[in-house]
């Protein structure tokens, strides 16, 4: 594998990220929606929320994560693993993929109450990328905070 990334090799943009698959790359944009603010590269908080409901909708963060995987992965597989930091006692989070899983390739499942992970339940045989949506809900001290992870995917054919 050449890091296209590393040498420079890439036609990705100046408002583009480059990232590095197995024999290739990705050219990544990412952009906060309005009302929020990039507070890294891959992170945007909420700045604000105009009401209770809309502040227990929206997520207050949204982050950005890039995993990169192989075809002959063995399912089921944790892929990635999601939780308040830091939990406290009474914590409890619901986890649900809103986006990017409509072939159902991935589920996710509680480990306990702070702590859920998200797996590939079945397996992919071809090389393909994925961007799922996943928003965990906080429960804590009587009122929900939503997070959403948004998680490139990239399944790469496995290197004999």
């Amino acid at each position: 594998d050449i890091d296209e990334c590393a040498i420079g090799s890439h036609n990705c943009s100046a408002a583009e990220t480059c990232y590095n698959i197995q024999g290739s790359f990705r050219c990544l944009s990412f952009e906060c929606p309005s009302n929020y603010r990039k507070v890294s590269d891959m992170r945007c908080e909420r700045i604000g929320c105009f009401n209770f409901l809309e502040c227990q909708s929206t997520p207050v963060r949204i982050t950005y994560y890039q995993l990169n995987f192989q075809t002959n992965i063995v399912v089921p597989a944790h892929i990635f693993r999601i939780g308040p930091s830091p939990a406290y006692a009474g914590d409890s989070i619901v986890l649900t993929i809103t986006k990017g899983n409509e072939e159902g390739f991935f589920s996710t499942r509680r480990l306990n109450a702070y702590t859920g992970v998200v797996f590939l339940q079945r397996q992919v045989k071809e090389p393909k990328d994925f961007l799922l949506d996943v928003e965990m809900k906080l429960w804590r001290q009587g009122t929900y905070t939503t997070f959403l992870a948004k998680i490139y995917i990239f399944i790469t054919a496995h290197a004999y």
